[in-house]
């Protein structure tokens, strides 16, 4: 399938006139702002009069402000879950909630083991170091863990489900996961 473009390919990022923003790729638009589960966030032409050019630093902010206004919802294994939109916005309080949510821990081995767990089962794990907790929360659309210290720091350490390290965040943009099955916070 051949595209064209309308819009020059030096600038990384654009927002459209309904708040959406874009990654410009090579051969298409990558959808950054929050996008409906399933639904395909590649888009491949956007008219020039409908866009306005940012900076990666003003697409971050524009699309971490997007995902912390709103609720995310789904299913998985028959269970429902819902990441609420940070509605407290003292960040002591926030800090205060995503440290009491239960402790997670990552195997070192964890693909392998991961890859054998039929789809209504849990691996359970216990910390190694006891210094540290991760707790698993919702940012910008992706289940991460979180690692967080006993010391106030405003931004977390961010790790996939398989414990690699993948970037820093602000703890204001981690949203905690609660599991509207069963009642209870994960």
């Amino acid at each position: 399938m051949k595209t064209s473009y309308l819009i020059p390919l030096n600038k990384e990022y654009i927002q459209t006139k309904n708040g959406d923003v874009f990654k410009v790729m090579q051969d298409h638009f990558l959808k950054m702002s929050p996008t409906p589960y399933g639904q395909d966030r590649r888009i491949y032409e956007i008219s020039n009069d409908e866009v306005t050019m940012l900076t990666f630093e003003n697409a971050c902010m524009i699309v971490n402000k997007q995902f912390a206004e709103q609720d995310e919802r789904w299913e998985r294994n028959g269970k429902k879950y819902l990441a609420s939109a940070t509605i407290n916005k003292d960040i002591d309080e926030h800090t205060y909630l995503l440290s009491t949510l239960p402790n997670h821990s990552i195997l070192k081995n964890a693909k392998h083991y991961l890859a054998n767990v039929p789809n209504n089962q849990t691996i359970s794990i216990e910390s190694e170091d006891g210094l540290t907790e991760l707790k698993m929360v919702k940012h910008k659309g992706k289940i991460y863990y979180i690692l967080i210290v006993n010391e106030f720091l405003p931004r977390v350490k961010m790790y996939d489900t398989f414990g690699k390290f993948c970037q820093w965040a602000n703890i204001k943009n981690c949203k905690p996961i609660f599991n509207l099955t069963d009642k209870k916070y994960i």
